[in-house]
């Protein structure tokens, strides 16, 4: 979001997403990636970073909050972040248990990630603070175009656009096996890109 956007601004796009508007939602989730990041990123640290990506884990949480947004009660962004919080912890809690349950690994938990904490800091954060934030979208998208164009698209709708294996396969014409190597290929390139820009 716009470092200027005032607090009338984001309860407007608030409302504007409980009646629908998907671009409204999408402005408020990009507003709140950061933070999302980082209590995914210290629930999975250690070992289990290696099996969950906290990329993905934040896309299923956006996903969650586009199919909830109708029983979202609140107005403000604080109750946003609150209710955002929660759709994110057990999205994180789930793909530790999926794991677990799925005996790919052994892991000891870590004390739960305090979300409401991170929603107070990012609230805290200054214009300046939230402008840098827009400035490393920016040259997120930058760098997305210097990779190959397959990888690249492969890596928008996975990690951008939250969509799932099966629908970039269908949409990209290609084997499940494909995506997964097109995924892997351009995940590398991208942080080598970012290691050079």
């Amino acid at each position: 979001m716009a470092a200027d956007d005032s607090t009338a601004e984001l309860t407007e796009l608030i409302e504007r997403a409980r009646d629908g508007d998907e671009d409204a939602l999408g402005r408020i989730l990009q507003n709140h990636r950061d933070w999302l990041r980082v209590a995914a990123e210290k629930e999975l640290d250690g070992p289990l970073a290696a099996r969950v990506d906290a990329s993905d884990v934040i896309q299923q949480t956006f996903l969650s909050a586009c199919n909830q947004i109708g029983q979202f009660q609140g107005g403000t962004n604080a109750e946003f972040a609150a209710w955002l919080g929660k759709i994110h912890e057990r999205n994180i809690q789930d793909a530790v248990r999926q794991h677990v349950a799925a005996q790919k690994r052994s892991i000891d938990r870590e004390e739960p990630a305090n979300i409401q904490q991170a929603a107070v800091d990012r609230d805290a954060s200054t214009p300046s603070q939230r402008a840098i934030r827009d400035e490393q979208t920016l040259r997120l998208s930058e760098i997305l175009d210097r990779l190959p164009a397959d990888q690249a698209e492969a890596v928008r709708l996975r990690h951008l656009e939250g969509r799932s294996l099966a629908q970039i396969a269908a949409q990209m014409s290609k084997s499940n096996d494909a995506v997964a190597s097109l995924l892997k290929r351009g995940v590398a390139n991208l942080r080598k890109q970012a290691s050079e820009f």
